[in-house]
């Protein structure tokens, strides 16, 4: 079978070895850094297969294992697809997003595919710009100028949100991945909303009606 699971979030000073962890507020942090943790982010897919002792075991070589990080090309679809508010420099167009950050719960569908939840996606934007302001919409989502301490935006432009305005809304969707297809793109479903997305549970009547619930980890 495959096991799926999530990689919500990292401790920046264990990812890039910072002791005492305490330095990581004074370290100066490179790309390198911050791309090493944008990569312990995202979905594991792996093929497990159960001995004959009963114990479970990873198929190291199976052609299903892949890591889906901060920086795996997504696919954005649904009615938010192609906003202006979605638009960046890197996506003129709205079209697809890199990686999906804070993954918190999950959830499947009876067609085999993995729902992961993008969480307190806030968390990893800032700015440089002492002068920053946030405006209403970034208020309402918590983005703030300092972020929740990961510095990303000090040596990775795209989360500067005074650079790119628009990339914190890219975040904060449902996020359908096929684990059996190994070179497909996970797609970013904007039509079941945009929150703090803790959880996605799908079920299907008799009639094939499908109802999906969703948790809001915030207010």
């Amino acid at each position: 079978g495959l096991l799926v699971t999530n990689s919500e979030y990292v401790d920046p000073p264990l990812v890039n070895n910072i002791i005492p962890s305490t330095d990581y507020a004074t370290t100066t942090l490179t790309l390198e850094m911050v791309r090493a943790q944008q990569a312990g982010h995202g979905v594991n897919v792996l093929e497990i297969v159960q001995m004959k002792t009963q114990s479970w075991e990873v198929n190291r070589r199976s052609k299903y294992n892949r890591r889906i990080t901060g920086n795996t090309k997504t696919i954005l679809s649904g009615p938010a697809a192609g906003n202006p508010m979605m638009q960046t420099q890197a996506d003129p167009k709205g079209r697809f997003v890199l990686g999906t950050l804070n993954n918190c719960a999950n959830g499947y569908t009876p067609w085999g595919t993995y729902l992961t939840c993008e969480e307190n996606f806030n968390g990893y934007f800032g700015s440089k710009n002492s002068a920053f302001v946030q405006n209403s919409h970034e208020s309402r989502y918590g983005v703030t100028r300092s972020g929740f301490g990961y510095r990303w935006h000090e040596a990775d432009d795209r989360f500067d949100i005074d650079l790119n305005r628009n990339e914190p809304n890219r975040f904060g969707w449902v996020v359908e991945i096929d684990p059996w297809d190994p070179k497909s793109t996970p797609i970013k479903r904007t039509a079941l909303g945009r929150f703090k997305h803790e959880s996605a549970a799908l079920s299907v009547d008799a009639k094939n009606n499908v109802a999906l619930y969703m948790g809001d980890d915030e207010r």
